[in-house]
């Protein structure tokens, strides 16, 4: 999983905790109600990701404050799929509805969102976390781990960054 972070949530303790999530909301999890950590299959995919929450805030794009991308393992148990078609089919829904809304609007008018009410259902029902289509990037993948969840035996850790030797550039 790659993530894009800021340099407030920089320390490995805190990249894996989904404090900004829970303390903002994101697309499958509503202010205050648990921890969501945000990150796609694709470094690309990520970094898109963050440029679209950029300019919805209205931020300056390139960024002015430096961003990191962490690249973490991620090894789940119990993982609901919404880019499989049979999980789609099984759950009444199609990818077309999961796009469609604008949760940050809801979110604003004090609401929950179909997707974190989605999001809040399978934190419920003991999900480690779901996949979904990135909204960003066509064929791009999500990744939504809700640490609160973690299962024995699964495995969520940051790579740990080397340094390079000269003769390896």
């Amino acid at each position: 999983m790659y993530r894009v972070t800021t340099l407030k949530y920089r320390d490995p303790a805190e990249i894996l905790l989904g404090e900004g999530s829970y303390l903002n909301g994101g697309r499958w999890n509503a202010i205050g109600s648990f921890r969501a950590v945000y990150g796609s299959t694709d470094d690309v995919v990520a970094l898109a990701e963050s440029k679209a929450n950029a300019l919805y805030a209205n931020l300056p794009y390139p960024f002015r404050d430096p961003r990191l991308v962490v690249a973490a393992e991620v090894s789940l148990s119990r993982v609901i799929d919404l880019t499989a078609p049979e999980t789609l089919k099984a759950l009444a829904l199609t990818e077309e509805e999961l796009a469609r809304e604008d949760w940050r609007k809801v979110q604003e008018q004090g609401a929950e969102s179909f997707t974190q009410a989605l999001g809040r259902a399978a934190f419920i029902a003991k999900a480690e976390g779901l996949l979904a289509r990135s909204a960003r990037v066509k064929g791009g993948i999500n990744i939504v781990y809700f640490p609160q969840n973690k299962a024995r035996g699964s495995d969520v850790r940051l790579w740990q960054p080397r340094q390079l030797a000269p003769d390896e550039s």
